[in-house]
């Protein structure tokens, strides 16, 4: 007979974003190979197979965007799935469900928290690189005001406090899985009690087609994070306003159009908008390079891992996890500082000087790396001895 796994996942996949792809991967690849599988989640039951392999309960307490909010009513509505618990003999948070620990450790369960964010150490869930702030108030308020505004920032200092329950409800789990070694220091400096507890499991490598590499005449870059301040928005910016007159042109997603850009960077730029996961290899196909300029410590971005398995190489900033990914591949060249637009400018006409067979040549060895790297059994192994303790 398998031992049973409970599952509380916020969202769950194709809801959701690099957090929620993982937690669906390790399920379906391997936890419901060894456990006997229940996911509770807010998402209406999701189209996806890992259905085949796991029962699904939709709850709707998970479902605010407001993590205190969510936590009260988590709390509050506990009864709905007392039984639950009960039935389980592990049980898995990977994001935000937080209040369910006192009560599986009250019930004599063994608690596994997935963390994939800095959620213990900071009420936003973000740690900025190079994070000078002397506490959680001023480094909340600066991530409010620029991605969210001011009367957000001013709401949110009310709430900061709260998240220390969450640093509580997260000490008191068996086993904490980082993603990376680095974010794994940053949670240990803060929350030193997770020291024993705490293991770096790199997520498995996701499903995306490789359609090969067609870099067309003109050099082409991808840029997925938005207008997000945390994302890098005004440091790429501020390194194309430096290219002047360089021949090149950016797809970016989640911009529906390209009037909050200066005038002068409008005709280089391609909003692509919202797009379907499904669609990512096509923009990939011709793409020579993709840009990512984070500012803030991201644990082990999927966007890095699913260019480089795609072939395009990623300009980015050394940032969280980053480095991990591609050290000792070509990609490691292409590195710049966070917030340095400088060298994110002098990268981009590195790469708008090369030649389509250097992109189709680095490609392949961004691709070699990236499949070495993110073992399959490496993954497994370390996932379910974490689990069963």
């Amino acid at each position: 007979m398998k031992p049973r796994l409970l599952v509380f996942s916020k969202l769950f996949w194709p809801e959701g974003g690099g957090a929620e792809l993982a937690t669906y991967l390790f399920l379906r690849r391997y936890l419901a190979r060894v456990f006997d599988v229940t996911v509770v989640s807010s998402t209406p039951k999701p189209i996806t197979d890992v259905l085949k392999c796991c029962r699904y309960v939709t709850w709707g307490a998970l479902r605010s965007r407001v993590k205190p909010v969510e936590w009260a009513l988590t709390t509050l509505g506990i009864d709905d799935i007392r039984g639950l618990i009960r039935w389980a003999d592990v049980v898995y948070v990977p994001r935000y469900a937080y209040p369910i620990i006192p009560l599986a450790k009250a019930l004599g369960k063994r608690v596994v928290v997935h963390l994939h964010d800095y959620q213990p150490v900071s009420y936003t869930a973000v740690v900025f690189h190079g994070d000078s702030f002397r506490s959680d108030f001023s480094r909340t308020f600066h991530y409010e005001l620029h991605d969210h505004g001011l009367m957000r920032a001013l709401i949110t200092q009310l709430l900061v406090p709260l998240n220390r329950l969450s640093a509580y409800w997260v000490s008191m789990a068996d086993t904490v899985i980082c993603v990376s070694r680095r974010q794994c220091e940053i949670i240990l400096s803060g929350l030193p009690e997770l020291r024993g507890k705490a293991n770096v499991i790199y997520n498995p490598l996701p499903e995306v087609k490789f359609l090969g590499k067609d870099p067309g005449g003109e050099p082409s870059f991808l840029y997925l994070g938005g207008v997000s301040y945390v994302k890098g928005f005004s440091v790429l910016v501020k390194a194309l306003e430096l290219l002047g007159d360089k021949l090149y042109r950016i797809y970016m997603t989640r911009i529906a159009n390209v009037n909050m850009l200066p005038s002068a960077l409008r005709n280089r730029i391609v909003a692509v908008g919202k797009i379907p996961y499904s669609e990512l290899p096509r923009l990939h196909h011709g793409a020579y390079a993709l840009l990512f300029p984070s500012i803030w410590e991201e644990p082990l971005p999927y966007v890095i891992i699913e260019s480089m398995l795609m072939g395009t190489l990623p300009i980015a900033s050394r940032t969280g996890g980053v480095p991990e990914i591609v050290e000792g591949s070509p990609a490691q060249d292409y590195l710049f500082e966070p917030r340095d637009e400088h060298r994110l400018a002098d990268k981009m006409e590195e790469v708008i000087s090369l030649g389509k067979e250097d992109v189709i040549e680095i490609g392949y060895k961004l691709r070699e790396h990236t499949l070495r790297k993110f073992n399959e059994n490496t993954i497994k192994e370390s996932l379910i001895k974490a689990f069963l303790g």
